[in-house]
């Protein structure tokens, strides 16, 4: 395998692009990562599916990826990145070698290390697939606010505040009604569409009811 150095990557549970990093995650400039290409196959199974990787790849690369923090230099036990020569990510493992987190790199970062790739041959590695995981191609912004309102959804249920939630479900649906089970089971039927302008209205007023509460 061949290193990969001076790069800045942003881990996360979820896959964002560089366009959608914010400037309170935790960016770690690394030193120094193994870089590993893979067929296209198995980068798509790594990418969309909970993948737990050999135990082989975690022996050769524990303790390999270093950061710089401060004046010092750290290390991440289980990382890697990966590239089938058309895209690049960085994966984080634990120590069971599942893929824990992702990270994409900054364009500029990315095309130095497609470049590097294109002198590689492939590796074929052991994994096995856990789970797919649930793909909803939604933006980082979009799954804050699905969960924002989710989140106030179930606590206004939980405390059984019927005003808040005929509010909210009039504001989206233009209709009444008293039945506040059917009222919440509909509001959270919502999360499952495609986002519109009215889910951005109800994250509004929900934001407005929070701060006029406090």
């Amino acid at each position: 395998m061949t290193y990969i150095y001076d790069v800045m990557l942003n881990f996360n549970q979820d896959f964002y692009e560089f366009y959608e990093w914010e400037k309170d995650d935790n960016i770690y400039h690394i030193k120094r990562i193994h870089l590993m290409k893979i067929d296209s196959e198995v980068y798509n199974d790594i990418l969309n599916n909970k993948v737990v990787l050999s135990d082989d790849i975690l022996f050769n690369i524990f303790n390999k990826c270093e950061y710089f923090d401060n004046k010092r230099v750290l290390s991440i036990p289980y990382a890697l990145m990966i590239t089938d020569s058309y895209r690049v990510m960085a994966i984080m493992m634990n120590s069971c070698g599942e893929v824990i987190k992702y990270s994409s790199l900054l364009l500029e970062d990315e095309e130095d290390v497609l470049e590097v790739s294109d002198k590689l041959g492939i590796i074929k590695i052991n994994y096995k697939i856990k789970d797919k995981k649930e793909m909803n191609n939604l933006t980082r912004n979009e799954k804050l606010i699905f969960n924002y309102i989710r989140k106030d959804l179930n606590k206004a249920y939980k405390e059984k505040d019927i005003n808040k939630l005929k509010y909210l479900y009039y504001e989206y649906f233009n209709k009444e009604s008293d039945d506040i089970k059917f009222i919440y089971d509909n509001l959270i039927n919502i999360l499952n569409d495609k986002i519109n302008d009215k889910h951005y209205n109800l994250y509004n007023l929900i934001k407005l009811s929070i701060h006029k509460n406090v």
